[in-house]
């Protein structure tokens, strides 16, 4: 079979899906950075770094995973369970990188995040939220996301 040189697309790099680890903190810190408009202070935190340290800590009910590309943070989840009648977990955090995005990173992030809660709670209902900016809200939906009040959206998982 013959194909002309300039009919092979280029090929994305792989990318996989880790828990995120100390050493990641720069490199989450800068994709927050990358991913969100504005300042550190219109969100509310210190500084990207302190938020991306805070998220890490593991042994505070936080979840956080990283995707890799080529040994560098491309995107990041991070949630944390709370304390509620319905076991729910809020997503933080979801962020790839301006030049990643549009390659299944934040979906893939977000369903490994929904593969470890269903794994990880035994209670008949879990609630997973988030809140989500309008433009955004599309693309939550398409992976089962409902929205339940001003920009804030929900998924039950059902065991």
């Amino acid at each position: 079979m013959y194909l002309a040189e300039n009919s092979m697309e280029a090929q994305p790099a792989e990318f996989k899906i880790v828990p995120a680890l100390s050493r990641d903190v720069d490199s989450i810190a800068s994709v927050l950075k990358a991913s969100f408009p504005g300042e550190a202070s219109y969100y509310k935190i210190k500084s990207w770094h302190s938020e991306a340290k805070r998220i890490i800590r593991c042994d505070k009910g936080w979840i956080c995973l990283v995707s890799k590309k080529e040994r560098e943070v491309v995107g990041v989840i991070s949630a944390r369970c709370l304390n509620t009648a319905i076991p729910t977990v809020r997503i933080e955090w979801v962020a790839v990188l301006p030049s990643e995005r549009g390659m299944g990173i934040g979906s893939r992030l977000i369903e490994e995040l929904i593969d470890i809660v269903d794994s990880s709670f035994k209670e008949p209902q879990v609630r997973i939220t988030l809140r989500a900016r309008s433009e955004r809200q599309d693309f939550y939906r398409k992976l089962g996301f409902r929205c339940y009040g001003r920009g804030w959206m929900k998924m039950r998982l059902k065991h």
